[in-house]
């Protein structure tokens, strides 16, 4: 399975990037996401939400095409390593991570984050940041077909 982070500044273009990245991989295999989030928006009015909100530890939400999982962290600390087994047991080929600058990952950095040093933004952490494989600035668009080539060779993730 083949893992990338996408770190960068609010508004940078992560997620903009990562849409595109995801459809220009789905021509290699499957492709999962794990996005950091501060807090997660919830529709209040919908039913799987009350029962979460309602105290559920767990709550699956299933329709004929999709399936959404909402669980409590058992702790304060995000596992990223739990996640990417998660993904790997799903059978992904792709993990496309939004964040977690203080990981291991590889990393494409967009804006002016800085290839080593602190950080302390709401992205994922307060920590170093390592293993920045691609630097981006201007429109990631226009680097598509460049990273796509730098996923497909990195290293498998070893879970």
């Amino acid at each position: 399975m083949k893992v990338i982070s996408i770190i960068g500044e609010k508004k940078s273009g992560k997620t903009t990037l990562i849409e595109d990245l995801i459809m220009r991989l789905r021509d290699y295999g499957s492709v999962g996401c794990i996005k950091h989030a501060q807090e997660l928006d919830l529709d209040e009015s919908k039913d799987t939400t009350r029962l979460f909100n309602a105290g559920a530890e767990v709550v699956i939400g299933s329709s004929e095409h999709v399936t959404l999982k909402l669980s409590r962290s058992k702790s304060k600390s995000l596992n990223l390593k739990e996640q990417l087994k998660d993904m790997a047991d799903s059978g992904m080929d792709f993990v496309l991570v939004e964040g977690f600058k203080s990981s291991d990952l590889p990393k494409i950095a967009l804006s002016t984050l800085p290839d080593r040093g602190r950080d302390g933004d709401e992205d994922g952490g307060d920590g170093e940041i390592t293993n920045v494989v691609m630097r981006l600035s201007g429109n990631p668009k226009s680097y598509l077909q460049e990273i796509v080539e730098l996923v497909l060779k990195i290293e498998d993730y070893e879970v």
